[in-house]
């Protein structure tokens, strides 16, 4: 709390004086996009900002006392980028930043404001932050306080935002009242959001959006729209390099036209447009033309220099001479000794003294690198010109090259509490000073944590295998000394020097060696991670002395041994024979993989577990499980970072796809997943489609595409990471290809019908399936009917057991029908093949003469009941014409029968029948 209070009163402080001093010199310039710093304290200069794309310099929204909650309404800002630091203090009425700057991506934050590049201070109606499109702050910290209102301010990761900065966050009396629960992803690792309706957004990661590598941020729906440019920006569009011709912004890398860079009040120097000439340079005006010259003995003379905020070592930039004293006390900024390289590196003499205290992140001074003279005109405590004190975390001095030429006019230094810095590094230095410091002050206040004696015990490592190695020492003479084995894994790829100081107690693994006297001590190290660097030392402990000493620190490595498998990131169904495969690598083996395993094998479906359905009587219409299609899980934290459902893939093809936690079937359960596996079944095919296939990949591939696949079927994917010829475990996974539209037709191979109304239909299976097939369903159609009977369209239908591929039906005596065949699958109730016309052969007529058959007869005596029926029809008709209202008795020229009828045939649905053909010409006949 006395941090933050120190802080705010420094931003108070600063932010006064910036907002009343310099707003009335500051006007906006809008060429592409670029305007320059912006002071906005009333509305119309904060609609000013209308048009920027990026300002260059400082953004602060402040002191808007008399506005309300209507004046901000409708107005909102394009504002993408801010090279320097932003401020919103006591904005009355407003009620979200995210109304104003919905699109503000990137702080740079390359000026700061006491270490803070985003300050949002007494701001009594603010309810959220809501900056959604706020991806980086490259430098600074984040600060919201005195904002009773605001909610969602700890349901946002800052540490995405601003890594290697600090977060104060005040709390909110309205905390109750703030319902501040995201559902944006079930990973409580990435569900952050800004409010309720806008979830977090990230550059990195799982659930990052997909754009274009050029971008920092993009539009979901299209990953070439940027919200900013990663690399360099040139009019509005994403670059890799400015063009010719034009000018670099360094502090955001836009390129200028060199009158964009003069509108911007700056000058061009070294193919840069810049506001300041650097170090050892200074400005040259020649008729009007500006630039910078050298001048190497123009230095910067400072008065006394107060280290404590990030701003603070910013200002020191130029200070080269410091008449007075050099004061740096820095309690918790990360990165702080990469600002102090940076900016304090130039500084080459103080006339008083150089006093250094409490400073957690200081560990070494070599960050004073041009370091020549310290005069000691007036003295610390009027003794000392140079005190380092309770730095807890110092381990090293000056670089040798400012010990060996290093000056001091008067005094002596004072080392106090520095508990891992090594009395040997102190004495080195003492001997520069006039006034010599007491060595049983150093011995008793310095040093006594670390290792800071060489402990000569001829430590051996040998290497027995991929998790084990025998660490061997030998022992000093006297009995009373205790051995400890310190040792660590060291991270992937770093470089970085580790001593025990530098960690924590648990990252480094201590075991204490009991020793037999007069022997050699010998210790096996187990449960080592294969491929892995280790680093390792022995600390001697003398008990009598207090005496405590470490060996030279060794690194080793453990052979890669058989590597952890990949990890199948995604396995989509991108068709009904085509399945992409994308997977990641383990980080530890990834550099030593030579090439990738890969195969599939066709799941058997067994026909007797679809015999033991009577799918013809349970009349159930498939349902696509679209998450048998897509297999997508987000990777442990061993492995590579995977693009998951942002490939393109599954937003496009595979609809519900949805991305799966991991969980490690090998470690959560009793299997033995090292078993020995069935040898790769090599290529074979299912007819035209694959049944099984191997493969080998190249290591650079991460991705695979196979083709060829049985549409519908589930295939059984294993993926092995080799080294030579060592190859992993496999990793699994099964996926269905999706439906094709074009299986599942059977064809008919003969159909013929008797007069008794008997069908006999026979076919083949479909050429290829979805899945398998369920059951076969024959349907007759009867495109003519009697008068007495019902006009019927649609086709009688008998279903057929799956096995059977023909079958004899019973129906309706008539002379032609419709015939064709149509098959249920796992993926659809039914598709349908061509219509075939089938004609029942005509009835047998007698050959004696003189006799009439009864179906004759029969037809004959219709036709004279139908003759007297018209008769007595047409006289009521001619009663009755005045009083009945006229209808329309035209037939439809609409042919019903079409969908069922075979191409080329002509209708059936015609005048002739509905009505018989003598009692057309008999009705023409009564016309005439």
């Amino acid at each position: 709390m006395a941090a933050a209070t120190s802080a705010l009163r420094w931003f108070l402080l600063l932010s006064a004086s910036n907002i009343l001093g310099q707003y009335l010199d500051v006007g906006p310039f809008e060429n592409n996009g670029v305007c320059g710093k912006m002071i906005c304290n009333t509305l119309e200069k904060l609609k000013e900002l209308e048009g920027c794309m990026v300002v260059v310099g400082d953004l602060q929204v402040s002191l808007l006392e008399k506005t309300k909650r209507e004046d901000f309404e409708g107005i909102s800002f394009n504002l993408r980028e801010v090279t320097g630091y932003v401020v919103f203090y006591r904005v009355i009425g407003l009620e979200s930043l995210g109304q104003l700057f919905p699109n503000l991506t990137r702080i740079r934050g390359a000026q700061v404001l006491n270490d803070y590049s985003l300050i949002i201070f007494d701001m009594p109606n603010l309810k959220e932050i809501g900056l959604y499109s706020l991806l980086r702050i490259d430098r600074g910290g984040i600060i919201v306080w005195a904002a009773p209102q605001a909610c969602y301010l700890n349901t946002i990761n800052w540490k995405v935002i601003a890594p290697r900065s600090r977060h104060v966050l005040g709390s909110s009396d309205v905390k109750m009242q703030c319902v501040s629960t995201c559902r944006c992803t079930s990973d409580i690792e990435t569900n952050y959001c800004w409010n309720y309706k806008k979830c977090q957004r990230y550059v990195e990661g799982p659930e990052a959006d997909k754009c274009n590598e050029q971008c920092l941020g993009c539009k979901k729906t299209n990953g070439n729209d940027c919200s900013v440019c990663r690399y360099y920006t040139y009019r509005g569009r994403c670059v890799s390099k400015c063009p010719v011709n034009t000018l670099l912004l360094p502090v955001n890398k836009y390129c200028l036209d060199i009158e964009e860079c003069f509108e911007l009040k700056g000058w061009a120097w070294n193919n840069t447009c810049v506001f300041d000439c650097p170090l050892g340079y200074v400005v040259s005006n020649i008729s009007n033309i500006i630039s910078c010259k050298p001048c190497p003995n123009c230095h910067k003379t400072c008065d006394s220099l107060m280290i404590q905020t990030t701003s603070a070592i910013q200002a020191a930039q130029r200070c080269v001479y410091i008449n007075g004293s050099l004061t740096i006390h820095i309690r918790a900024i990360p990165e702080a000794m990469d600002e102090l390289r940076a900016y304090l590196g130039q500084i080459e003499e103080v006339s008083d003294f150089i006093f250094i205290y409490g400073s957690l992140v200081i560990t070494s001074l070599e960050f004073l690198s041009s370091l020549r003279y310290i005069g000691g005109r007036n003295l610390k405590d009027n003794k000392y010109s140079l005190v380092v004190d309770s730095m807890i975390n110092l381990q090293s001095l000056f670089t040798t090259n400012v010990t060996n030429n290093l000056k001091i006019g008067r005094g002596a230094l004072n080392f106090s509490r520095n508990p891992v810095l090594c009395i040997n590094h102190i004495e080195q230095l003492n001997r520069l000073f006039p006034l010599k410091l007491d060595n049983s002050d150093v011995l008793q206040n310095n040093g006594y944590s670390g290792g800071c004696k060489y402990a000569s015990v001829g430590l051996q490592i040998r290497v027995m295998n991929e998790t084990s190695a025998l660490v061997m020492f030998t022992p000093m003479e006297e009995p009373d000394v205790h051995y400890t084995i310190l040792y660590i894994r060291l991270p992937i790829g770093s470089h970085k020097m580790f001593v025990p100081e530098t960690c924590s107690d648990s990252e480094w693994h201590a075991i204490n060696v009991p020793i037999d006297f007069g022997k050699n001590g010998l210790v096996e190290l187990s449960s080592l991670r294969p491929a892995s660097t280790y680093a390792l030392c022995i600390e001697s402990y003398d008990t009598p002395r207090k005496y405590l000493a470490r060996s030279t620190i060794f690194n080793f490595t453990t052979p890669v041994g058989k590597p952890e498998p990949p990890f199948i990131s995604e396995l989509v169904a991108n068709s009904s024979t085509l399945v992409v495969l994308r997977w990641v690598d383990h980080k530890v083996y990834r550099p030593h993989i030579t090439r990738y395993e890969v195969d599939l094998t066709i799941i058997d479906i067994n026909p007797k577990n679809i015999r033991i359905r009577n799918h013809c009587k349970e009349d159930n219409v498939p349902e696509i499980d679209f998450f048998r299609h897509a297999v997508v899980m987000r990777p442990p934290p061993d492995y590579d970072r995977s693009c998951e459902s942002m490939c393109g893939v599954l937003s496009t093809v595979t609809a519900g796809a949805l991305v799966e936690e991991y969980i490690d079937f090998c470690s959560d359960t009793d299997s033995n997943c090292n078993i020995d596996e069935e040898e790769a079944p090599g290529n074979t095919t299912i007819g035209r489609f694959v049944r099984t296939m191997s493969l080998n990949i190249s290591a650079s591939r991460k991705d695979f595409q196979i083709g060829g696949l049985a549409p519908y079927r589930d295939y059984r994917f294993r993926l092995r990471a080799c080294v030579e010829d060592v190859c992993s475990r496999s990793a699994r996974s099964v996926v269905r290809t999706l439906y094709s539209d074009y299986a599942d037709i059977p064809t008919i191979t003969d159909v013929s019908a008797n007069d008794d109304g008997e069908i006999s239909v026979k076919w083949k299976p479909p050429d290829f399936v979805n899945g398998i097939v369920l059951s076969y369903s024959v349907q007759v159609l009867i495109p003519r009917v009697a008068e007495s009977e019902e006009i019927e369209f649609s086709p009688n239908v008998w279903c057929v057991a799956a096995d059977k591929l023909s079958v004899v039906v019973k129906y309706i005596a008539r002379r032609k029908y419709y015939v064709r065949v149509c098959a249920a699958s796992l993926a659809q109730s039914g598709a349908c093949g061509e219509w075939a016309a089938v004609r029942a052969p005509a009835p047998a007529t007698s050959r004696h003469s003189g006799h009439v058959p009864a179906a004759a007869a029969a037809a004959a005596a219709a036709a004279a009941a139908a003759a007297l029926l018209f008769a007595a029809s047409a006289a009521a008709g001619v009663c009755c014409a005045r009083t009945r209202p006229p209808h329309d008795d035209r037939v439809p020229l609409v042919d019903i029968t079409s969908m069922y009828r075979i191409p080329g045939e002509p209708a059936d649905l015609m005048l002739s029948d509905l009505v018989s053909l003598s009692l057309v010409t008999e009705q023409n006949n009564y016309t005439e």
